[in-house]
């Protein structure tokens, strides 16, 4: 199984003799490199709580070397020290797991433009912690928006796009793995590996901030992102105005041919309003609040799909005013 590993640097401690306190920290591991600048006088410890890197590996003990500098960056000559050194990990342990580094790091001066050694020596106390999870995975952005997927009663159930899941193994042909948003969050689902059996997740999806959108009900007007969108609803089942979550997408709605022209128009927004309703592209409403704008219909779910409110279940929220 393959395991995150996040590495950070947690503290630093300077003791021994004070050579300054414009402290700079370089730090190599794996070509993933970090720089911190610090100040911070002698006979104290900074908390520093930084994300230095993030590896992935599917070996029992994750190994890798180790380089860290101390620089107190002085006008003429810099004091200078490094260590080179190596954390090793094992990737079935759940606690937090810290390695210390020592630099001593001496005192340098000049005379008549040339370098010579002080007395002084500065000892620098690194602390990194390591933090091992699971992998994170997202379902990736098809055709029509959503990755068929199979519980384990063997139900087809099918996720939208960027929904994020944790990978569990492989079976039989099959990805297994566990969402951590949306309306099947927790829940074991798989999905088929693709004909080279490769995963039909993908990474590095970066979410967006929550939606802040606007619906005028006498203007029949969506906005959003400061755009404005040709909307209709249904008189005989009238929204009311107040503030309401736009949830993350729960299932395939309608077909795929209704809109030739309306790309992932069964991709439906569920809104937190009365007797389920949701924002979708359309010609018509029964009750929902539905775009008429069928062409630039994807321009708002490219906007939503992304975007989340930190809740694990919607992507923003919804202003109906007059």
């Amino acid at each position: 199984m393959v395991k995150s590993i996040k590495l950070k640097l947690s503290k630093i401690k300077y003791s021994g003799d004070s050579i300054g306190d414009d402290i700079r920290m370089e730090i190599e591991i794996l070509n993933q490199y970090s720089r911190i600048d610090k100040r911070i006088k002698v006979g104290t410890t900074a908390e520093i709580n930084k994300d230095i890197g993030k590896f992935e590996t599917d070996q029992k003990i994750f190994k890798a070397n180790t380089q860290i500098t101390i620089i107190e960056k002085d006008i003429l000559f810099n004091d200078v020290g490094n260590i080179n050194g190596n954390i090793e990990i094992d990737t079935s342990a759940t606690k937090l797991k810290q390695f210390v580094f020592e630099i001593q790091v001496r005192e340098s001066r000049s005379l008549l433009s040339r370098l010579f050694w002080g007395k002084r020596i500065a000892i620098f106390e690194i602390i990194l912690e390591a933090q091992i999870g699971g992998i994170e995975r997202y379902t990736p952005d098809l055709e029509d928006g959503w990755l068929v997927t199979q519980t384990g009663q063997s139900k087809q159930v099918s996720l939208p796009a960027y929904i994020m899941v944790y990978p569990k193994y492989i079976k039989n042909g099959r990805e297994y793995f566990i969402p951590s948003e949306g309306i099947y969050r927790d829940e074991l689902l798989s999905a088929p590996l693709k004909d080279d059996n490769s995963s039909y997740l993908i990474s590095n999806v970066k979410y967006e901030p929550m939606i802040n959108a606007k619906y005028s009900i006498s203007e029949k007007v969506f906005t959003l992102n400061r755009k404005k969108y040709k909307a209709t609803d249904y008189p005989e089942a009238p929204w009311k105005k107040g503030i309401y979550d736009i949830g993350i997408p729960d299932y395939p709605h309608g077909s795929d041919n209704a809109y030739a022209e309306a790309i992932k128009q069964k991709v439906w927004f569920p809104i937190n309003f009365e007797n389920a309703r949701y924002l979708h592209v359309g010609a018509r409403s029964a009750g929902c609040m539905t775009i008429i704008e069928t062409t630039r219909w994807i321009e708002i779910y490219n906007a939503l799909i992304k975007a989340r409110k930190g809740d694990f279940k919607n992507v923003g929220i919804l202003k109906v005013i007059d």
